[in-house]
């Protein structure tokens, strides 16, 4: 099992921090722990907003004039900073609406020209749903074209992360990409990319979701070596309906256009469409963009850098630990895989538990009379039974141990 190092890096003060985020001036008394939904918004994020559509609202790179020309400089601009941000070319990288939009994306754009009969995927379903449900909605779309694939599904281990033996046990010369999750959206584990490399060779592609890692810890496309890579820029305090999909470069030639329209270089001829792309932006990319969402992503990478992703990791590592600590001497508390586990010495900001005398939608609508948002019920994971419900708690760098401690008395005047 990978158990992530503790990061000694200079620390960050999140009740400064918190003074970027409008929401904490407007409500005050709220803990907000549902960071693994979504994230709060600073103002550079919604100034950046207003801007474009107070002050030059137009379609970016569809006129001659300046504001569209102006506008599709800065969407380059922004996708240069993003990718440079995730370790990538800015040629490599397509904007979408979100992870799931990118992940969908792979399956289609990816799976649909390339999947022959008897090929093989394989998969988690005890991940997010959006990095299931794809491939089952392919494997139907191609049964109609009389192609049957294999969907192999491989199990987590009972501490947090991916079963790697079940793994090895399942991949064959058949199988074509492994989907998988970088960061466990309710395990909260480093699920051990390079492990998983290792075992599938250079052959299988790999398909990542990065929801939890982009922006919470240091992520570089080189150094994970998939050929995939989705993430979404509203868990990262850009404004909900926008993210990326990075695509590597070897795989590039091997995708068609899920979309086409505006922006779309192809013509009609004998044969089928002509289909021309210089980039993985003009493959994927059509119509008009989330303008305001794609600059208000890179105003959230520019604060994110400012403050350090080693600075926020430590942070959230810390206060993950210091939960786990608070949580363990909690009467009839029932971790889930993960921290509470594994015990490991640092954390990704997520641990999800429950207690046996009382639900966790109870529990949770106790928590939200204290002004207390967490997350309860099944965390959009594909897989899974009653009893693998329960009450996720997320953070991020704006979160502290005085919130955890206000958590936990609420807790213990409960189950205590």
């Amino acid at each position: 099992m990978h158990c992530s190092t503790p990061k000694t890096s200079a620390s960050l003060d999140p009740a400064l921090l918190r003074a970027n985020f409008p929401i904490f001036g407007n409500h005050p008394d709220l803990i907000y722990f549902d960071n693994a939904s979504t994230s709060q918004k600073p103002f550079v994020v919604l100034d950046e907003v207003c801007r474009y559509h107070t002050e030059q609202c137009a379609n970016a790179g569809r006129a001659a004039y300046s504001w569209s020309t102006q506008l599709d400089r800065a969407i380059e601009d922004t996708r240069a900073r993003v990718a440079k941000f995730i370790g990538a070319n800015a040629e490599d990288l397509a904007f979408t609406s979100g992870a799931t939009e990118s992940l969908n994306m792979v399956a289609l754009a990816w799976g649909l020209l390339n999947l022959q009969d008897g090929d093989e995927i394989m998969l988690c379903q005890r991940d997010h749903k959006s990095a299931v449900l794809p491939w089952y909605n392919l494997k139907d779309i191609l049964a109609t074209q009389g192609k049957t694939i294999h969907i192999k599904t491989f199990a987590i281990h009972e501490v947090g992360d991916y079963d790697l033996k079940s793994i090895k046990d399942q991949v064959s010369p058949r199988t074509r990409l492994l989907a998988m999750t970088h960061i466990h959206h309710v395990f909260g584990l480093d699920m051990e990319v390079a492990e998983i490399r290792e075992i599938v060779g250079d052959r299988v592609l790999i398909s990542l979701d990065a929801s939890q890692s982009v922006g919470h810890i240091k992520v570089d496309v080189a150094a994970l070596n998939v050929d995939f890579l989705s993430f979404s820029g509203h868990k990262m305090f850009a404004t909900t309906g926008t993210g990326g999909l990075w695509v590597n470069p070897r795989v590039k030639d091997s995708l068609r256009p899920m979309k086409l329209g505006g922006k779309s270089e192809a013509t009609p001829e004998a044969g089928g469409l002509n289909l021309k792309h210089k980039n993985t932006a003009e493959l994927l990319e059509a119509g008009t963009q989330n303008i305001a969402g794609i600059l208000s992503l890179g105003k959230a990478v520019d604060l994110i850098d400012s403050i350090g992703l080693d600075a926020i990791e430590s942070h959230v590592s810390d206060l993950t630990v210091y939960l786990y600590g608070k949580l363990l001497n909690l009467p009839g508390i029932i971790f889930a895989p993960g921290m509470g586990i594994c015990r490991c010495e640092a954390g990704f900001g997520i641990m999800s538990f429950r207690f046996e005398q009382i639900s966790n939608l109870d529990l949770s609508f106790v928590l939200d009379e204290e002004n207390i948002f967490v997350r309860s019920g099944d965390h959009c994971t594909y897989a899974r039974d009653t009893s693998e419900e329960y009450i996720r708690v997320s953070m991020h760098l704006y979160n502290t141990k005085d919130e955890i401690d206000q958590l936990i008395a609420v807790l213990e005047g409960v189950v205590g």
